[in-house]
């Protein structure tokens, strides 16, 4: 086997197992636009919106992030952090990064990119 060829399985082997086993455990990180409110309990229903935006007046006081590859790790910090600064709910604005591979082949250049993480944003009702 060449060297380029065992760079190429070695690299696409530690990216796949770092992605599929949710090898970064990354912390949420949260950017308040205003003051937070008083903490929920730890296992206060937070109402999550993924497609509609909620029906009721509301505002938006925070984004949350987390970074990692794995979905449910994510949901539950972003819904964590959420209780944590008083949230009623948030709106999942889709995924906060994305990494890539490329791998040079001769005189071109191959490349993969994957989406992940979850970023939200907190909102309390009126």
């Amino acid at each position: 086997m060449t060297r380029m060829a065992l760079a190429v399985v070695l690299t696409s082997a530690l990216c796949c197992s770092c992605a599929s086993t949710g090898f970064l455990m990354a912390s949420p990180t949260v950017s308040l636009f205003g003051s937070a409110y008083t903490a929920k309990a730890l296992d206060a229903p937070i109402d999550v919106y993924r497609v509609a935006r909620p029906q009721r007046d509301f505002i938006e006081f925070a984004e949350i992030s987390c970074g990692d590859t794995d979905d449910n790790w994510n949901m539950q910090q972003i819904l964590m952090k959420a209780r944590e600064i008083g949230a009623d709910g948030v709106v999942l604005l889709g995924q906060s990064g994305s990494y890539g591979l490329g791998v040079p082949i001769g005189s071109m250049v191959y490349a993969a990119q994957q989406g992940y993480g979850l970023k939200a944003i907190a909102i309390r009702y009126r």
